[in-house]
């Protein structure tokens, strides 16, 4: 089963260190062969992870020491969206850590579980076999309510340190800077936040909340700009994507399940609002399985069971 971390297993202390300052002036040809990788064409084995059964697998990679940011409306769904990817990348063989601060830990892992076995009543058998599978690929932060940015960090270098951990997943960032006038502490976070990916190659995924709309109406989808807080959050993140949940195909469908015109609309919109060492901006068209909960790119493709036997490259 999952490894469940808690505050008791964490020296604090130990993990809230700055790193020391060092020289870091050093010759342009010490850097030969990560140019060379740089400018070389990417393949399938240097590609970064990332949502392998999705277009947007191919147009937006989560790259070792960078920070995105998942933002939308409260309620349109970017949590199970950033869960989703969690679980994709545990499937690709990545070790994973989630933090999230407003479910409990059996709660997270029901939804991931529903999401990987596509159903939402799995037999006892295939909720054992969905434990041992994430041994070695997915860890849980025991937590639950606010948490101090100083700790937050901690977790995540313990994490990259004790666990060789790749991904850790932060839902989301009003539980660690819990106002969003606190702007200062915001920029603070976002800085120590993206320097600490940066040092311990982790990739940092932030969920964030969209301020809602002076009229009340979330019939559009948000931008990188309606962000709640501190323009650092944006500014300073590698990648910035947006969710948007149609919750008027949705009302639809709950008064006629077989609304034609419904159905045919997409059920969310994912945004690439920002993606600084990647070619891609731009919005996919997402229908969610109401069985497995995923996104899927088409309606008319079924959510399958995963094989937990492999590992997908």
């Amino acid at each position: 089963m999952a490894t469940l971390l808690s505050v008791d297993d964490i020296d604090f202390a130990a993990y809230m260190r700055d790193t020391d300052c060092k020289a870091k002036i050093r010759a342009a040809s010490e850097f030969s062969e990560d140019l060379i990788a740089e400018l070389q064409p990417t393949t399938n084995a240097s590609r970064a992870p990332g949502m392998f059964s999705s277009r947007l697998g191919c147009r937006l990679g989560f790259r070792p020491g960078e920070l995105t940011i998942w933002a939308g409306y409260n309620g349109h769904r970017k949590s199970t969206f950033s869960g989703q990817v969690a679980a994709e990348l545990c499937k690709q063989g990545q070790r994973v850590l989630l933090a999230s601060f407003e479910m409990l830990p059996r709660q997270t892992l029901a939804r991931m579980a529903r999401q990987v076995l596509a159903t939402p009543e799995p037999s006892r058998a295939a909720v054992e076999q969905f434990g041992r599978w994430s041994d070695g690929r997915l860890w849980i932060f025991d937590h639950l309510g606010r948490v101090n940015p100083r700790h937050m960090l901690a977790v995540c270098r313990y994490f990259a340190e004790e666990c060789k951990g790749q991904h850790v997943f932060v839902d989301s960032l009003m539980m660690v800077c819990a106002s969003e006038e606190s702007l200062d502490e915001q920029k603070q976070f976002m800085t120590d936040l993206v320097r600490l990916a940066q040092e311990t190659e982790l990739h940092v995924h932030l969920v964030a909340h969209c301020r809602k709309p002076t009229s009340g109406d979330e019939s559009k989808p948000p931008s990188k700009y309606d962000i709640r807080g501190t323009a650092a959050i944006s500014d300073q993140a590698h990648n910035v994507v947006t969710i948007w949940f149609d919750r008027a195909r949705a009302a639809a469908l709950e008064r006629d399940p077989s609304d034609s015109e419904a159905l045919a609309k997409p059920s969310a919109l994912v945004t690439v609002e920002k993606q600084r060492n990647g070619s891609y901006e731009g919005r996919l068209r997402y229908w969610q399985d109401e069985t497995s909960l995923r996104f899927i790119d088409d309606r008319t493709t079924r959510a399958e069971r995963w094989s937990l036997d492999s590992v997908c490259t």
